[in-house]
């Protein structure tokens, strides 16, 4: 019988991200005099991501799915020899996302500058929350399938979130985009890593949140997929994918899928 594997995402699937890095975002900007971080946020954010858009390798990161708020707080090391450019710039791209926000607020004094950058960072490195219950999910399965995880995202920050959450050692196989210097959807992702888990793609199952990159790009490499749609629409029916609001029903989900 085809060996069947189940393949999780990390971030926002298995521990919480997108919130918790705009919570800590909000924070960096309340040591700014005068602004308000609820009612700045969108324009600090955009600030920042001016800046991000100008890296010369702007295009290598959107393709490892790398967000503007993780060079405020990675450092890019460990990361594949194509990433080099971009760990040499951190940097300075950091010194000057925040020059950025300043400048949206009137601010110059490099020293509130400085100090928000450090908020950030400190507030990000403390431990992202995980999903209530992913713990007794992922034993479950484990119980009865070979599982491996793709993360899109720098080393140094995936493997930093893996050990704050205890998911370290956890999968049979991790596949992390910048140290693969390859990320998801590109079926190569999905195939190399069912390919050393010994598993069948057409029996397999790539669980995320990511309707493009953990869907589409599970489809795309001949899986299954199940969407974690935490509230959101579906945004296409498709064959062979089933929709949960978190990761808590996936073992129903599998049993709709097989």
């Amino acid at each position: 019988m085809p060996t069947r594997a189940v393949v999780f995402d990390l971030d926002d699937t298995l521990i919480v991200e997108v919130s918790f890095a705009m919570t800590s975002f909000r924070e960096a900007l309340a040591m700014l005099p005068g602004v308000d971080p609820d009612a700045s946020e969108v324009v600090a954010l955009d600030a920042v991501r001016s800046v991000w858009t100008t890296g010369a390798d702007h295009a290598l990161a959107v393709g490892l799915g790398f967000a503007s708020w993780e060079g405020l707080w990675s450092d890019f090391a460990g990361n594949h020899p194509s990433l080099a450019g971009l760990e040499a710039w951190a940097p300075t791209y950091r010194t000057e996302a925040w020059r950025a926000v300043g400048t949206v607020f009137g601010i110059d004094d490099q020293g509130l500058l400085d100090c928000a950058a450090d908020t950030f960072e400190e507030a990000q490195r403390r431990g992202h929350p995980v999903i209530g219950g992913m713990d007794e999910v992922l034993a479950g399965v484990a119980e009865r399938h070979p599982i491996g995880l793709i993360t899109n995202g720098p080393s140094d920050i995936q493997r930093l979130k893996l050990e704050q959450s205890g998911l370290t050692g956890a999968f049979a196989r991790e596949v992390i985009s910048g140290e693969l210097g390859i990320g998801k959807p590109d079926p190569v992702v999905f195939l190399g890593l069912l390919d050393g888990l010994g598993a069948d793609p057409a029996v397999s199952v790539m669980v995320g949140d990511s309707w493009e990159r953990d869907v589409l790009g599970g489809l795309g490499a001949g899986m299954s997929a199940v969407w974690i749609a935490d509230g959101r629409p579906v945004p296409e029916h498709r064959p062979r994918v089933a929709v949960v609001d978190s990761v808590l029903g996936l073992p129903a989900a599998l049993d709709q899928l097989a």
